[in-house]
């Protein structure tokens, strides 16, 4: 209850949403005071520049020339103020003035004819260097225009520092989460080592968000892992000991009870008993093989690692074996057919006492289940990876056939993979073969 406790309260503590948040807000506040600093000094910067630069002079010219054009044709006079402020509505001009001598003679913020009487004006002393000189009909006048001229400077100006502000937020908050995104790509890496059965994988607990919590969950898992991992490997090592055992204890009565059964066979020639101790001690022989056939299996298990002999010749590794195993079956009344028995160069790696337990195992299959009117063909194939041995034979269909328990191939099979090799059954109706599979190692 303890540790379960504990694990209950860490998420009950989870606030990585909040932590994520507080990195936004923070984020904000350092754009928005980004964005205040860059827009306050770049209005000034752009303010500086529209007054002390010809940026203005240059952007009214092309408006001075058309007023310049229309005062011709219209013959407008500088306080013609219905032409004047015609003109400037259709140009949609902000702000349009006429001058002569500092004094206004046109104002277009002003609609009543009787406000615009020559008189001093302050707006002068700010824009008479912007003034530019027009002929109207009745002399002579400088002219003020302004039609926002820097309002597209002044938006893209807007748009370029926003875009600034929301990059610095951006990068605070990437730079806020970095370890967390470090954190959760070595908890990445931790899972995909576990998945490889490497259960030593280092998981750091930090702190007591989402991200911990998951962390503690996989610590909890690695170590169940080890754990159960520990229990299976010391129930079967229990469980092949225990075997091990049996299989070792059986083999001393049944050794004493093929030996009685030797010598009621002996003895009892001519006796109508004679049959049932034949039977008897056929049964006793299977039951012993059987038992050399379990510990045989379990024997390959607990032994998870072997050393293989280095590369020698296939006739040379192999060879004496498979005269042995042709000497034993046609000991037997077994002829043997060996066919395309072309040893070459090719080298390979084997474990001497395996061999020599696959070899028993093919030869007592045989004197099971072969038939003696059929030749066992013996034949080797070598392609470009491995060596392959097959073994053929007629299945005899005179006997009553008995299934085996398959202990016997499943140890071959268990120990040709040790070996790094491979085998396989071919079984039909009539006839059976298997096939051993070398690698070939190239020095």
């Amino acid at each position: 209850y303890g540790e379960r406790g504990i694990h209950l309260a860490k998420i009950k503590n989870a606030n990585l949403t909040v932590k994520m948040l507080l990195l936004l807000l923070q984020g904000i506040l350092v754009g928005s005071v980004a964005f205040i600093i860059l827009y306050f000094g770049g209005s000034h910067v752009l303010m500086n520049y529209y007054y002390e630069s010809d940026y203005i002079y240059k952007a009214e010219t092309p408006y001075v020339k058309h007023l310049q054009k229309y005062v011709t044709e219209n013959h407008v006079a500088a306080t013609d103020f219905e032409k004047l402020k015609k003109w400037s509505n259709k140009q949609k001009i902000s702000y349009f003035l006429v001058s002569r001598e500092r004094k206004i003679l046109f104002d277009n913020f002003y609609v009543e004819d009787n406000l615009l009487k020559p008189a001093e004006n302050d707006m002068l002393n700010y824009t008479w260097y912007f003034l530019q000189n027009v002929k109207f009909e009745d002399g002579d006048a400088d002219v003020y225009i302004y039609a926002d001229y820097e309002v597209k400077i002044k938006l893209f100006f807007i748009f370029t520092i926003t875009a600034i502000s929301f990059g610095i937020c951006f990068v605070v908050f990437i730079f806020g989460i970095r370890k967390e995104v470090k954190y959760i790509q070595k908890l990445s890496e931790s899972i995909r080592q576990i998945e490889g059965g490497y259960w030593d994988a280092d998981i750091e607990v930090r702190g007591k968000d989402e991200l911990g919590n998951l962390a503690y969950g996989l610590e909890q898992m690695r170590k169940n892992l080890i754990k159960k991992e520990e229990n299976e490997k010391k129930m079967n090592k229990n469980q092949n000991k225990l075997v091990l055992a049996m299989a070792h204890d059986l083999r001393t009565p049944l050794t004493s009870l093929i030996t009685f059964l030797e010598i009621a066979i002996k003895k009892s020639a001519n006796d109508e008993n004679q049959e049932y101790i034949q039977k008897s001690y056929q049964k006793a022989n299977q039951i012993r093989e059987l038992t050399d056939q379990v510990f045989d299996f379990f024997l390959i298990r607990k032994q998870e690692k072997i050393e293989l002999d280095p590369p020698a010749n296939v006739e040379y590794a192999i060879g004496e074996y498979l005269s042995e195993f042709c000497a034993f079956v046609e000991a037997d009344g077994y002829r043997v057919a060996a066919g395309n028995m072309k040893w070459g160069e090719a080298k390979v790696r084997v474990y001497p006492k395996y061999i020599g337990r696959i070899m028993d195992n093919l030869v007592s299959n045989i004197k099971k289940y072969a038939d003696k009117d059929y030749p066992i063909i013996l034949e080797m194939k070598n392609n470009e990876n491995t060596i392959q041995i097959v073994f053929e034979n007629q299945k005899n269909t005179k006997i009553e056939y008995v299934k085996g328990t398959g202990i016997g191939i499943q140890n071959i099979k268990n120990m040709m993979e040790q070996m790094k090799g491979e085998s396989e059954i071919i079984n039909n109706e009539n006839r059976y073969a298997i096939v051993l599979s070398f690698p070939i190692y190239i020095e």
